[in-house]
């Protein structure tokens, strides 16, 4: 790169790192704290809890980062402007590339960031943390509940136990009322904790679910063999689903074993969370291009940084709330698959055109109206502060 270049590059960077690590650790703090909860479960999970948060950092990263890189290339950008650089940068005969280069470095590098994070650390970080629940939970169920005592577990799960002796539990006894609408209790002559693929599941043998719907008192009785909960958040294993699709390897993702009951019951879940991790290193080259057509062009002071970061983050918002949905859709019909890559991919086609095409969007007619109008409406605001009407008055 050139001088110029690693100096946009530098900028840039510092900017999105910056942005990064206060995405992450707003996110972060708010996951822990909806945890907290699991502390209380045993002794040793107060000090296993940073841990185990630790392994929630890799894919919150990941998630944020294709923001973090929008706001750190825009701010990039508007400080340019903001210091008549970009202005003189134009005006000496830059081409664009001088701008896009850069830039476009950043991004290639989040998508490899994210890329890896996706086949390769997102998957093993996901398996840590569950296990590293589990394991608390485990902990609580077998060595620190109180034979003959109500202990509750977790917000809206209160659990008993009879006697224990080691992982085997006799007379079990778990109230769930997590759900509002519905309250959920069972009794197991027995139960026990098992090791299936290196992980924890607590298992119920010869019991009875009690099944209440609070809207209109009904309640239903089911006899059961056996009952199987995943120790990571203490609910029934659906289709006896042993792993979580973010625990999967890709490979195992690409080669589903056959006998596999989720993957005959829902083949569908391994098609969604392919195209997931195919498609989420895309999102950062988007929001780079994205923020070149908003914020790259030369403007003068008089124009505010205002308009290029609500341009920015609102369409990347409206293209990563659409990949969300349709990936929800590809759960249920497999069809939608090409709609999940068609997004990201369609949304480079056209920033490129609009590249091309040197298309200023943020002085196009509709962004001038909405722009002019809340500024009119920013000032008739101010008039209605006390401030305002009593500077007036002194000035009377």
């Amino acid at each position: 790169m050139k001088l110029i270049e690693r100096y946009i590059f530098r900028r840039a960077l510092t900017y999105t790192v910056g942005s990064l690590t206060a995405l992450v650790l707003i996110v972060w703090i708010v996951q822990v704290l909806q945890r907290l909860d699991i502390v209380r479960t045993s002794a040793t999970a107060a000090g296993d809890i940073f841990w185990i948060a630790l392994m929630l950092m890799p894919d919150l990263a990941a998630g944020v980062l294709p923001f973090a890189l929008l706001i750190g290339a825009v701010q990039t950008l508007n400080s340019l402007n903001a210091d008549s650089e970009r202005a003189v940068i134009a005006a000496s005969g830059g081409s664009r590339s001088v701008i896009t280069k850069p830039i476009m470095i950043l991004a290639a590098a989040a998508s490899g960031l994210i890329l890896f994070n996706s086949h390769v650390v997102g998957p093993a970080a996901s398996s840590a943390f569950q296990n590293g629940i589990r394991s608390i939970n485990a902990d609580a169920i077998s060595l620190f509940l109180q034979p003959g005592r109500f202990e509750q577990v977790q917000d809206g799960l209160i659990m008993s136990i009879d006697e224990a002796r080691g992982p085997n539990v006799r007379g079990l006894f778990l109230a769930d009322t997590r759900d509002p609408t519905l309250d959920l209790t069972y009794f197991a002559r027995e139960a026990s904790i098992v090791e299936r693929e290196g992980q924890s599941y607590l298992v119920l043998d010869d019991g009875q679910l009690h099944r209440k719907r609070n809207n209109d008192g009904s309640v239903s009785i089911i006899e059961f063999q056996t009952y199987a909960f995943d120790l990571a958040n203490l609910r029934p294993v659906e289709t006896r689903d042993w792993v979580r699709m973010s625990e999967r390897s890709t490979r195992e993702l690409l080669n589903p074993d056959p006998n596999d009951r989720v993957y005959q019951l829902h083949p569908n879940r391994f098609t969604e969370e392919l195209a997931q991790r195919r498609t989420d290193w895309l999102y950062p080259i988007a929001f780079a291009l994205w923020a070149l057509i908003v914020a790259g062009h030369p403007r003068t002071n008089r124009q505010g940084p205002g308009p290029a970061m609500a341009l920015g983050l609102g369409g990347s918002l409206l293209l990563k709330a659409g990949g969300f949905v349709s990936l929800s859709l590809v759960s249920d019909d497999a069809r939608y698959t090409a709609l999940a890559y068609g997004l990201p991919l369609g949304a480079i086609a056209l920033d490129l055109w609009l590249l091309w095409r040197n298309v200023n969007v943020s002085e196009t007619r509709a962004v001038r109206a909405v722009s002019d109008g809340t500024l009119w409406l920013g000032s008739q605001l101010q008039r209605l502060l006390p401030g305002a009407r009593s500077g007036k008055a002194a000035g009377a």
